[in-house]
């Protein structure tokens, strides 16, 4: 009976969720924003001695965007996701001693035998130039045989092969890998070979070119430790790509240490958890994202992305120019309207002369040569007649006369009676007394002044 229940037990462990320890460490190794607002986060969990730990659930995760907590939509565990992975190789001449070439192919190699169904892989080798030697591929058979094809010869232009494998996966959906091996010096730098055979891009630049494609570089470096004044690799150099685009640096010193590091990187990236989750600022801004991932309550790990949706004028100056045309008509287009409106108008074609009413006239003006405008003021002004006005709002009242003002309602003083003036005889043209109603001379009829009315009526 006991030894039942042992077997039971023993068949029933596998099924047990595992949980994260509180040393686990997590690692942000890449940040998919291209499904906006949709982010996922591919996440490396390893346990204190560095190994990768698997069987997470989303509820041992925290997620934050920008110090905000965010829910996690989705997550796959380790194996559930496919990578695309770049195999960058130097095979500069150097390369060729102490069988660094050699390492590096068995490395290679070891790496595609672990390759999973739906992972792909580019084989890409640099010296003077970089050349894509096998386009991503799910065959093996194919991988393993251009591998085999890799032939030392000529520098190093360790800075343009960062920027071909960052193209090469610009276009490869989900998790994206770079892996650049080197054993020395881009000869652009370096003292050690010609520098002419070195990069056309400068260090600033390949990090750039990786980070615009949001794209981490894990970076080995084979061989001796040199400086920038001796052969060899110089580690200052390695680590600054690696780090400066979110990814990590490696050293071997040997080619036969490459294998078992290329193997556990291969582990590494196919135990990673895809955690999907909305951003809580969706909008297209251009902003850079900070995002914090801890596991089990261990310290947070720090990632970050930036909102690529909105149109970067730095990366292409023909679309700024497209983007300001608009702009710059919007200003231009005033002044050209007032310096069309100030240009005098074209002489007139006929030969009759065309008249324009304007004031001023004067009888008799000469009249201007034929095909002129001539200008023919009117003969009479009008003047308007003065506006009766309150006395006490100043506005216009509706009529002479008016006794109150229709807008404050003030009283208007009553208008002045005329002061009666001397009368004289319609027949005789003789004075006559005020009142008289018959010339006392030639005994016609008189006129009388109406007062307050100004005119003159017969009797």
């Amino acid at each position: 009976m006991r030894r039942m229940l042992l077997v039971l037990v023993l068949l029933l462990l596998p099924a047990v969720p595992a949980y994260a320890q509180a040393g686990d460490r997590a690692r942000v190794t890449q940040v998919d924003s291209s499904r906006y607002p949709d982010v996922t986060l591919y996440v490396s969990v390893t346990s204190p001695a560095g190994q990768p730990v698997g069987g997470l659930a989303a509820r041992d995760f925290a997620v934050s965007e920008d110090g905000q907590p965010v829910a996690i939509a989705s997550l796959v565990g380790g194996g559930g996701g496919a990578v695309a992975t770049a195999l960058v190789i130097d095979r500069s001449g150097s390369m060729d001693e102490r069988g660094k070439l050699d390492g590096a192919k068995d490395a290679a190699r070891a790496f595609v035998e672990q390759m999973r169904p739906g992972d792909r892989t580019a084989l890409i080798a640099f010296s003077s130039e970089s050349r894509v030697i096998q386009p991503f591929t799910a065959d093996t058979r194919s991988l393993l045989d251009a591998i085999d094809r890799i032939e030392p010869e000529g520098g190093t232009a360790l800075y343009d092969a960062v920027a071909a494998g960052a193209d090469a996966l610009a276009t490869m959906p989900g998790r994206r890998a770079l892996l650049v091996l080197t054993d020395g010096q881009d000869c652009r730098d370096s003292s050690a070979c010609p520098a002419r055979y070195g990069s056309r891009r400068s260090l600033d630049d390949a990090i750039a070119h990786a980070n615009e494609r949001a794209q981490p570089l894990y970076v080995v470096g084979l061989g001796e430790r040199g400086s920038a004044d001796t052969d060899g690799i110089d580690e200052p150099v390695l680590r600054q790509i690696a780090q400066a685009t979110g990814g990590e640096y490696f050293y071997a010193p040997s080619g036969d240490q490459l294998a078992a590091l290329y193997r556990a990187l291969s582990a590494d990236l196919q135990q990673e958890y895809a955690l999907t989750y909305r951003s809580p600022r969706p909008f297209y801004d251009g902003t850079r994202r900070d995002i914090r991932v801890s596991v089990g309550g261990a310290p947070a790990a720090g990632g970050g992305y930036v909102e690529r949706h909105l149109i970067n004028v730095r990366s292409d100056p023909r679309v700024g120019a497209l983007l300001l045309l608009p702009i710059l008509g919007a200003l231009l287009l005033p002044a050209i309207v007032r310096r069309r409106a100030r240009r005098p108008a074209p002489a007139a074609a006929a030969s009759v002369p065309i008249v324009v009413d304007a004031p001023g006239d004067a009888a008799g003006a000469a009249q201007p040569a034929t095909g002129a405008t001539i200008v023919r003021p009117p003969g009479v002004v009008v003047i308007p007649p003065d506006v009766p006005r309150c006395c006490a709002c100043d506005a216009p009242l509706l009529r002479a006369g008016a006794r109150f003002c229709a807008e404050c309602g003030a009283a208007q003083p009553a208008a002045p009676i005329a002061a009666p003036r001397r009368i004289f005889c319609d027949q005789c043209g003789r004075p006559m007394r005020a009142g008289a109603q018959f010339c006392s001379h030639c005994g016609a009829t008189a006129a009388v002044l109406t007062p307050g009315v100004g005119q003159l009526d017969p009797i």
